[in-house]
């Protein structure tokens, strides 16, 4: 019978084998999972562009202020006869206060332009979110591409070692040459070496979509969502009218042409004479007490010397830019969702043909091969070139459904 003290020496020496054998496995740190809606709303969140853009929105509300505003009003004093010998009750004074005032209508057409510059700077606020959204979306289907290739690369390094196995056991029994073992481990470090750009082109990805989430490069991100096909039920004139009355930079385009418009008023009315009035105390030599006082003037900006018409051209050539640039902004946005509607067509069509027959053909036929082999129907170069068509519709039906992602993405943001 052990004694009390062997017992308690073999339990430390388990125990400390234990210890160092969890050590030496430690256990990796999981990765946060994140869906789609989350890493927009981390991303929209913390940009710092997207601050940019608000103090922009914030500067423009303040111009919209100073438009209605008037001018400072000013206090005047002055004193006359300086200098010479005369008491001070014999000087001549006055004090006044002045206000001007701009021409009539200038105002209402200044606050008209500036809140036309209001709305630009909105619209190009909205016009980054829905880039930036557009930027996270497709990081985001390209890190779910990844996974789910990594997925098929991996599902078909087991195939692989199986079969591997299996030409190596019938070459032990003469039932294969050793060339189909040479083919089987071929295969299989052809399939290592997709897996080893697959895991790089998933830390590219990761690394991409950190950087719009501002987080850091390598930190853990797993994708929760998974990437499924959605068909495309819209048409492409519901989709272009849409966009139209939506897409902010096409909305920011007209704002453009409505501050030329108001611009060319605004200098239009600068034409017109601006009133400036004042009012105050004046004093008199010989007079008890201080009389009121006035004083009424007006401007002449219609005077030829003067730059206001040559202001009117270059509000007219301004307004003549942003209409042309509208109608840029218009083509460009017909191209885009254009092409984007028909990728995501075709990406839509492809992914159905693979859905309907290529899958489970291709289960069909590794299956069948790998039977036909085990009874000497086929070699081991058919046998392999059926495994290389499995591996090549697999990873082009992961393709197809990114690019038709890909594609309503930009049907989704396209500007």
């Amino acid at each position: 019978m052990a004694s009390p003290y062997s017992c308690l020496w073999r339990m430390g020496i388990l125990a400390l084998v234990l210890f160092q054998v969890q050590s030496s496995n430690p256990v990796r740190a999981r990765a946060e999972g994140f869906t789609l809606d989350s890493c927009l709303a981390r991303a929209v969140g913390g940009n710092p562009t997207l601050r940019a853009a608000d103090r922009d929105v914030d500067a423009a509300r303040a111009r919209l202020r100073q438009a209605g505003a008037l001018e400072a009003p000013s206090i005047t004093y002055e004193v006359g006869k300086l200098g010479t010998r005369i008491s001070s009750e014999e000087r001549e004074a006055a004090l006044r206060v002045s206000q001007d005032f701009p021409p009539l209508g200038a105002r209402g057409r200044a606050i008209r332009a500036a809140r036309a510059d209001l709305g630009i700077a909105v619209s190009d606020r909205e016009s980054f979110v829905l880039q930036l959204r557009g930027d996270v979306t497709r990081a985001y289907r390209r890190l779910q591409a990844d996974e789910a290739g990594l997925r098929t690369l991996l599902s078909l390094r087991n195939t692989a070692a199986d079969l591997e196995q299996m030409v190596s056991t019938r070459l032990r029994a003469g039932g294969a040459r050793y060339l189909d073992v040479l083919r089987a481990r071929s295969e299989r470090v052809r399939i290592e070496n997709d897996l080893i750009e697959a895991e790089r082109g998933r830390r590219e990805d990761r690394r991409t979509l950190n950087t719009l989430m501002a987080r850091t490069l390598d930190s853990p991100l797993e994708p929760t969502d998974t990437l499924r096909f959605v068909a495309l039920t819209d048409s492409l004139p519901a989709i272009l009218d849409r966009a139209r009355a939506t897409r902010p930079r096409l909305r920011g385009a007209r704002l453009a042409v409505e501050r030329g418009e108001a611009q060319i008023a605004q200098t239009q009315a600068a034409l017109r004479p601006a009133p400036s009035l004042s009012a105050g105390l004046d004093r008199v030599p010989g007079v008890d007490r201080p009389g009121f006082g006035g004083q009424v003037s007006l401007s002449l900006p219609f005077a030829p010397w003067t730059d206001r018409r040559a202001r009117l051209g270059e509000s007219r050539a301004a307004k003549g830019g942003a209409e042309a640039r509208l109608e840029a902004t218009e083509r460009e946005l017909e191209a885009r969702l254009g092409n984007a509607y028909e990728a995501a067509r075709s990406a839509e069509a492809l992914v159905r043909q693979f859905d309907r027959f290529l899958l489970a053909d291709a289960s069909d036929a590794i299956r069948t091969a790998i039977q036909n082999y085990q009874t000497g129907q086929i070699d081991g170069l058919e046998l392999f070139e059926t495994l290389r068509t499995m591996r090549t519709i697999q990873l082009e039906h992961v393709r197809a459904l990114l690019n038709h992602e890909l594609a309503l993405t930009d049907l989704a943001v396209a500007e």
